[in-house]
């Protein structure tokens, strides 16, 4: 092999191993990522309005509250299931006393409370949340 041979073959590796690491960059700087998380399709179950009176208290809590969850489907088990579910909500509402109903905090423990209430009636993953869609207490 003679010399310029040698050199020949040498830039042509060159020149080859220049373009794979060339394009190998340009796809790996170009790839499109799709990072924006899917959005879930939820759907809501109403359980409407409620009323209880709050412990030691002459006063009555009114809500309105809507279940999230992402099977369409749960609906008739719910449907099913309403009596119960609504006579566990009343009895939870009912033990609770001013103090435990105010603020933001008061709130969510009991929105989380209802949930689980909820859950335990309809075992199912595909609850997600409750939702106040009115909270009075007069």
């Amino acid at each position: 092999m003679t010399t310029k041979k040698v050199i020949l073959f040498s830039v042509i590796g060159f020149l080859v191993t220049a373009i794979v690491v060339a394009i190998a960059v340009f796809v790996v700087t170009n790839k499109k990522t799709d990072t924006q998380p899917k959005e879930m399709k939820t759907y809501t179950y109403s359980i409407g309005e409620l009323y209880a009176n709050v412990k030691d208290s002459r006063k009555i809590l009114k809500v309105n509250m809507d279940i999230e969850m992402l099977n369409e489907k749960l609906n008739e088990r719910l449907d099913n299931k309403r009596p119960k579910m609504t006579n566990n909500i009343l009895e939870l509402l009912r033990s609770k006393d001013e103090t435990q109903l105010s603020g933001d905090k008061g709130q969510q423990a009991l929105r989380k409370e209802i949930l689980k209430s909820i859950k335990k009636v309809v075992p199912s993953d595909e609850i997600l949340d409750v939702y106040f869609v009115e909270f009075i207490i007069q």
